[in-house]
């Protein structure tokens, strides 16, 4: 008792006028908190935010609020048990399944225990952990309106013991009544120290017992924080600080607005969203796919059909097209093969010009022509003559002698090259056929042996001048006669 005199009258002079800490800074308070503080039997609501702590109403929590809010179920005294257990020191990652597997035998008077724990002390040889439990379905009965339609869902995420909401930049100690019940607990930065739970009215002792239970926390203590407290009459104990509350709301709660929540997050943020309601949109989203994949289809096979037909139609097109070049490749083909032809001396003006130059008794053997030049095998006893009665011709452009002439008895063999002029075929055109026919020729420049025939004339030649060969040759009127032999070509 003497030792709680000296540390109350210290702590009167020294932290009378100090306000309260019962959570330490920590963090910055940046978004509203709604709080369901669960006692026996009952639930409130509180909103925290920046400007402070308020009571409120209870309201089904919206989708967003699940996704991005932030809602904690504070565990009251009454409804978990607390034990501190030393274990062989362990890997922290390791506590959680000893401890599952040592909840039922620590707590035999829960079913189905729920836990959260905490390092109290690691040591080399051994491990402290505070241990707090409580029965699963408090916290779905507490937090869903089961058999009550006029209660609301609260979803919560973080999930909180009141012992662990106690923190402080130094060891403090706080002296509070709640539901007719004195507690007293001591925190420090790490949190929660140590407890008691006290009967009303309270005495010294009461007190003294309290502060040995803390063993060398004791000498540590700062500051002793009173809330809701009336001292007996005669306690030689001064207070050391009033805690203000004149929101009515637990103590526990007055620090929440700086508090840690992290490590008591029990939810994630998919575990807010409805899964029956999230299988429904699936189940509709695939439904409106499929019909729409169908009309997709639908269309798509008309578009085909629509693009099959201009298809076909440009095919159409094509193919007309294509016989029309073909016919227009066609008339090029016969205008590039008259111009030739135009350009060809026809066979029989050159013999009706190599008729009128020959004298009697000489005959041709060979005839080539190309073009407008004639390459011809005479036999003549005058090969000067036939010459130059070719030369004055007025078809013939230019005749010249090709090797030495051979002589073959009287009469002399020889070569001639003779470009026939352009106006010899204008001239044989306009010539009638009776003309040529009826020709006098002597009967001793014609060859016994010499034919001539329809089928030694190309038929583009018959085409091109059909006047010259309009009626049948014979031996005595067709030019030809003076040929030794019936190749022209």
């Amino acid at each position: 008792m003497r030792a709680l005199k000296e540390l109350a009258k210290g702590l009167g002079k020294k932290f009378k006028q100090r306000p309260p800490t019962l959570t330490g800074g920590r963090g910055r308070f940046e978004q509203s908190l709604t709080v369901c503080y669960a006692r026996l039997g009952a639930c409130d609501f509180y909103k925290i935010s920046k400007a402070g702590i308020s009571a409120a109403a209870r309201e089904p929590s919206s989708l967003i609020n699940r996704l991005t809010g932030k809602n904690i179920l504070v565990l009251g005294k009454e409804l978990f048990y607390y034990w501190r257990e030393k274990y062989p020191p362990a890997i922290q990652k390791n506590l959680k399944g000893i401890i599952s597997n040592d909840a039922a035998e620590l707590f035999p008077m829960i079913a189905k225990p729920s836990f959260h724990y905490k390092v109290f002390e690691a040591h080399a040889n051994y491990t402290i952990v505070d241990i707090w439990a409580w029965e699963s379905r408090v916290a779905d009965e507490l937090t869903k309106g089961v058999g009550n339609p006029s209660r609301k869902d609260f979803y919560f995420n973080y999930l909180i013991p009141e012992d662990l909401l106690f923190r402080a930049e130094a060891p403090e100690a706080a002296i509070y009544a709640e539901g007719g019940k004195i507690y007293a607990i001591a925190y420090g930065p790490n949190g929660f120290i140590g407890f008691r739970t006290l009967s009303p009215p309270l005495k010294e002792g009461d007190i003294e017992v309290f502060l040995r239970s803390l063993g060398a926390y004791r000498q540590q203590l700062k500051a002793i924080n009173l809330s809701g407290i009336t001292l007996s009459a005669g306690m030689d104990i001064p207070p050391v600080h009033i805690i203000d509350n004149s929101t009515g709301c637990p103590v526990s709660l007055l620090g929440l607005n700086s508090f840690k929540l992290a490590p008591f997050r029990t939810k994630t943020w998919h575990s807010a969203l409805d899964t029956q309601l999230l299988f429904r949109i699936a189940m509709y989203s695939m439904a409106a796919y499929l019909v729409s994949s169908f009309l997709s289809i639908k269309k798509l096979d008309t578009s085909i059909e629509d693009i099959e037909k201009e298809t076909s139609k440009v095919t159409k097109q094509i193919n007309e097209l294509a016989e029309l070049q073909d016919k227009d490749v066609t008339a090029k083909l016969l205008i590039a093969l008259a111009k030739k032809v135009s350009e060809f001396t026809p066979p029989l003006d050159v013999i009706e010009v190599l008729t009128r130059a020959i004298p009697e008794g000489s005959y041709v053997t060979q005839l080539n022509i190309t073009n407008r030049n004639v390459d011809v095998y005479i036999v003549s006893a005058d090969p000067s003559g036939v010459i130059s009665k070719l030369s004055t011709s007025k078809e013939v452009e230019a005749v010249k002698l090709v090797g030495e002439p051979t002589r073959e008895g009287q009469t002399y063999k020889f070569r001639l090259s003779i470009d026939m002029r352009d106006t010899i075929s204008a001239s044989s055109s306009a010539s009638s056929p009776a003309a040529i026919t009826t020709a006098s020729i002597p009967q001793a420049v014609v060859a016994p042996q010499a034919v001539v025939s329809k089928a030694s004339i190309p038929a583009a030649i018959m085409n091109a001048n059909p006047n010259s060969v309009a009626s049948p040759l014979n031996r005595a009127s067709s030019p030809s006669a003076i040929m030794k032999t019936n190749k022209i070509f």
